[in-house]
């Protein structure tokens, strides 16, 4: 067996990860009038009793900077034909802070926070704990309030690209 380098560890490690789909959402954030936010894969839920998700971020994040001063963030699972609003919180177009939410119908809930109108799924959480860890942080967030939408197809990544998932 031969010996690989950090580097290529690291390759192998992200290669191998693009083999799971994932389930895309938008994270959410807003501390005054600053609105922030990301397009996340690594999130799931932690507890149904009380009911918490786990998110993790880049340490780096805009997003995860405007969340620890708000401590409160949304998740809106995206539906299929959210893949332009998803490449937008990606950072696809270049657009950053408040530019990614136009064009886009936004509600809050119980904290304040973002949350995609029309979302598959949407959750309205505080901040518990957040763990950083290498070079992302792990968000653990109370889900304070949900909203359901309507049964659309989902927008799935998965080896680094977006699809949809239909019902069918």
């Amino acid at each position: 067996m031969s010996a690989a380098t950090p580097a290529a560890e690291g390759a192998a490690f992200r290669h191998a990860m693009r083999e799971f789909a994932n389930g895309v959402a938008l994270i959410t954030t807003a501390s005054g009038a600053i609105r922030a936010g990301c397009t996340a894969t690594s999130f799931c839920s932690l507890s149904l009793d009380p009911p918490t998700l786990i998110v993790c971020m880049a340490r780096n994040s805009s997003t995860l900077a405007t969340l620890r001063t708000s401590l409160r963030f949304g998740v809106s699972i995206v539906a299929g034909d959210h893949e332009p609003l998803a490449d937008r919180f990606a950072g696809r177009s270049g657009e950053k802070g408040p530019a990614r939410f136009a064009g886009a119908e936004w509600i809050t809930l119980a904290t304040g926070a973002p949350l995609l109108r029309d979302a598959l799924a949407a959750m309205d959480c505080t901040v518990e704990e957040i763990l950083d860890r290498h070079t992302h942080a792990i968000v653990i967030g109370r889900v304070e309030a949900v909203h359901r939408g309507a049964g659309a197809a989902a927008l799935v990544h998965w080896r680094g690209r977006y699809q949809q998932l239909d019902r069918n």
